[in-house]
């Protein structure tokens, strides 16, 4: 091989050694869930995917550019935000790769067939010499197993010329319980990165007795309409407001939709939904976030100069022709009280080669319109209130996969905190003389281990007093 040759694979083993180096620190760990609770918090104060005109209403153009450039309107479904969980996936299998094998052979490793070594003494921190008694037969040897069935499980019997050596241990699968938490933390992130890639959340305003089959979700500047496979029919909203006395303000308690659910024509579903109380089907759910009034407006155009009047309707919030004309008219929004004149309708014109200016309609004043000076004259003939519910709807494949993660996670707490890998050797010196020797050892929870292991030697002592 060539010293160039040589020099290549050598610069790639050394780039792959830091590369691996990298991704099993635990500094790279703290760091990554430290820059993700940050970011959680940016994720909470800067509302996410809600339209251009309020970012810029609220942090201004400049800003809002900044802010549009980085992605930290819709954060979490950002390609950088999915690339730190993945660094974060990396990092926990890297971590957990160099560390299983020692761990695993310490869980499968089975004691040799000889006794407990005077060599081995000095690596258990617990240990206790107790003199035997003036014969140590198999009464002395059946006591202390029976002993020792107390704390651990059957004793396991190793005999030598000399003596004989008893062992037990019991948790030995907790060393495990950390590995156990890192398979829950991989499986919670796959399951975030699942729901950030295939999941969505959208919204839908239905007034009652509607049915629509569709929902919108909010881009950059437009809402995007998502057909559903079915329809949902708002079947009746109610809002119930707290009795307090002496107090004139209506306090919202709660308020339900009844929704139906019907697919290829059928009813298959019909339920209460309330907040916190979302009803779900084929995957969606759909939760009450939001209900409102929406008003139907009958107006009145009359030409200058002639008697007769049209009339025709515009929803809030709509654009629609004007009978007989190239003009659109959008009813922007309805109010109960304005300027203490009554009720009205803000609305804009759109007509070729001008500019459209709001303007308002007074019910009370069906002649208000006549100063705009225009070749007809607009009034407020008459107008309906609708009430409609808003329902948040969510879809997140990943859910279920963070429930089992969220419940490993438990399994792996339970497992770490509360259960530990102990160990005891108990030898039995043959013939009359000599000493028992007790050791052990705990990799956790050292203060309940050593209470058993006294309670253990002080057993032993008992016996040899008989």
């Amino acid at each position: 091989m060539k010293k160039s040759d040589t020099a290549v694979n050598t610069n790639e083993s050394g780039f792959f050694t830091i590369l691996y180096d990298l991704f099993r620190s635990l500094k790279l760990t703290i760091s990554l869930l430290i820059l993700l609770s940050i970011l959680s918090i940016i994720g909470t104060l800067i509302a996410q995917k809600a339209s251009p005109s309020e970012y810029i209403q609220r942090y201004g153009p400049g800003l809002y550019e900044v802010l549009n450039f980085f992605n930290l309107f819709d954060m979490y479904h950002s390609w950088w935000f999915s690339a730190i969980l993945v660094f974060l996936v990396i990092n926990l299998i890297t971590c957990s790769i160099q560390r299983f094998p020692g761990v695993w052979r310490q869980i499968s490793h089975q004691p040799g067939t000889g006794s407990l070594e005077d060599s081995m003494l000095k690596t258990l921190p617990y240990v206790e010499k107790v003199r035997a008694p003036g014969q140590a037969g198999a009464k002395t040897e059946e006591d202390i197993r029976s002993n020792l069935k107390k704390w651990f499980r059957n004793a396991r019997r190793m005999e030598t010329e000399s003596a004989v050596t008893l062992y037990s241990e019991k948790g030995r699968f907790s060393r495990l319980g950390v590995y156990i938490t890192h398979l829950s933390l991989l499986i919670i992130l796959i399951g975030g990165i699942i729901g950030s890639l295939y999941g969505f959340r959208g919204y839908v305003n239905i007034l009652e007795g509607e049915t629509v089959d569709q929902i919108y979700e909010r881009g950059e500047d437009r809402e995007i309409p998502r057909p559903l496979s079915f329809s949902v029919r708002c079947d009746d909203f109610n809002v119930t407001y707290y009795d307090l006395p002496g107090r004139k303000e209506k306090n919202v308690k709660e308020y339900t939709s009844i929704i139906t659910i019907l697919d290829k024509g059928k009813e298959v579903l019909k339920e209460s939904v309330r907040v916190n109380h979302p009803l779900h089907y084929k995957g969606l759910a759909f939760y009450q976030s939001s209900y409102g009034a929406i008003h139907d407006v009958t107006l009145g155009i009359q030409w200058r100069g002639k008697k007769e009047k049209t009339v025709f309707q515009v929803m809030e919030g709509n654009t629609i022709q004007i009978p007989n004309t190239n003009t659109l008219i959008r009813l922007l929004k309805f109010e109960h009280q304005v300027h203490n004149f009554g009720e009205g309708v803000q609305v804009v014109l759109f007509k070729p080669n001008q500019e459209p200016r709001p303007f308002w309609l007074l019910r009370s004043f069906p002649k208000f319109d006549e100063q705009r000076g225009d070749e007809f004259i607009l009034n407020v003939e008459g107008v309906t209130e609708k009430e409609y519910t808003g329902l948040q709807v969510t879809k997140d494949p990943g859910v279920w996969v963070v429930w089992i993660g969220c419940g490993l996670m438990i399994l792996g707490i339970i497992v770490s905190f509360f259960f530990s890998h102990q160990r005891v050797w108990v030898r039995i010196p043959k013939g009359s003389g000599g000493e028992i020797v007790l050791a052990g050892s705990a990799n956790k929870n050292r203060v309940g281990f050593e209470k058993n292991f006294g309670e253990l030697a002080d057993g032993v002592r008992s016996f040899g007093k008989k």
